[in-house]
């Protein structure tokens, strides 16, 4: 369904857009973030790179070592907005976990629902299988309104 006015899905909520550049410090920073999470969300690195938008497992391992080694990666915008989502997923699940298991944050991401039409799916097996930055932003509102 198309907004009168902007013409852009009613369901879509655009990318805000910051008055400062993005620089490859906050890209370096976003994915060391994302790679310290990868295993304990059960992602290989090519499911990664699915959620990322299709970066392929080679450029994902480059840009590991390279960060690895105190180097700054430079990413797209699409990429950067990707890995803020993911973030947001994962704090909505940290801030819906009780005090002190934030390892709950992990497993909710990783079991099999019924919330949010996920019909039985997991989050992580839903963002995986839309392979869409749609996906991201649907699941994060979702739990940004369980939230409250």
């Amino acid at each position: 369904m198309l907004g009168a006015r902007d013409h852009q899905p009613v369901d879509t909520i655009p990318p805000v857009k910051s008055g400062h550049a993005l620089t490859a410090t906050h890209s370096a920073a976003g994915l060391r973030w994302l790679f310290e999470r990868r295993e304990l969300w059960g992602l290989t690195m090519d499911q990664l790179g699915i959620l990322l938008g299709g970066i392929r497992r080679r450029t994902l391992t480059d840009w590991q070592k390279r960060i690895n080694h105190g180097d700054e990666v430079e990413v797209s915008r699409d990429t950067m907005d990707r890995i803020s989502l993911l973030l947001g997923i994962h704090k909505a699940l940290t801030l819906l976990a009780p005090a002190g298991h934030e390892q709950l944050a992990y497993e909710w991401f990783q079991k099999q629902v019924d919330l949010m039409g996920l019909e039985g799916s997991s989050i992580r097996d839903y963002l995986l299988e839309q392979g869409s930055m749609d996906a991201l932003y649907y699941i994060r509102r979702n739990l940004d309104a369980m939230r409250g």
